[in-house]
């Protein structure tokens, strides 16, 4: 079993959001949402390539993907979600002993701006890139081959043009 930490890191570490891949071959990005334990929000992506999101126990967006396993080809996005400058603000702050790996973002990356900065969750069979939004700036990237299909994590900035206006 694998279970990811996405994490921002100013002078401590808050976490955003966590990516379990279940030995059964399920994907699930959720984010903790203590505050409210009916919410549990998150995507899920089964072994039986079924693929959705949920948020108050209804699924949302249901659709039939291919099965992430080894007959996986090419790339298929599980989730992408805008983060910005603040976001940390109220979130826990994490073990790292209990997540397998921890994708730290540095906070002086995030743009103020809602959202300039993204963080999308890619499945991608061995030795194939993602699908980015067109222009975007990678500023950082993990690619997490201990099962089939890989895993990628990348933290984005869209193209200036695609961005909201600053607020002044």
């Amino acid at each position: 079993m694998e279970n990811i930490a996405i994490a921002i890191r100013d002078s401590d570490l808050y976490l955003l959001a966590t990516v379990v891949r279940s030995n059964a071959g399920d994907i699930y990005v959720n984010w903790p949402r203590d505050h409210l334990p009916s919410w549990q929000p998150h995507t899920s992506y089964h072994a039986s390539g079924q693929h959705h999101q949920k948020s108050f126990g209804k699924a949302l967006g249901i659709r039939k993907a291919a099965k992430p396993d080894a007959s996986f080809e090419g790339t298929k996005q599980v989730v992408s979600f805008g983060v910005a400058a603040g976001d940390q603000r109220g979130s826990e702050q994490p073990d790292p002993r209990q997540f397998t790996s921890v994708f730290e973002i540095p906070a002086s990356l995030l743009k103020p701006e809602k959202y300039s900065t993204w963080v999308y969750v890619d499945l991608v069979e061995p030795n194939i890139s993602p699908v980015l939004f067109p222009g975007a700036a990678v500023l950082k990237q993990q690619t997490y081959t201990d099962a089939m299909p890989w895993l990628v994590l990348t933290f984005l900035e869209l193209p200036q043009e695609f961005c909201p206006p600053s607020a002044a």
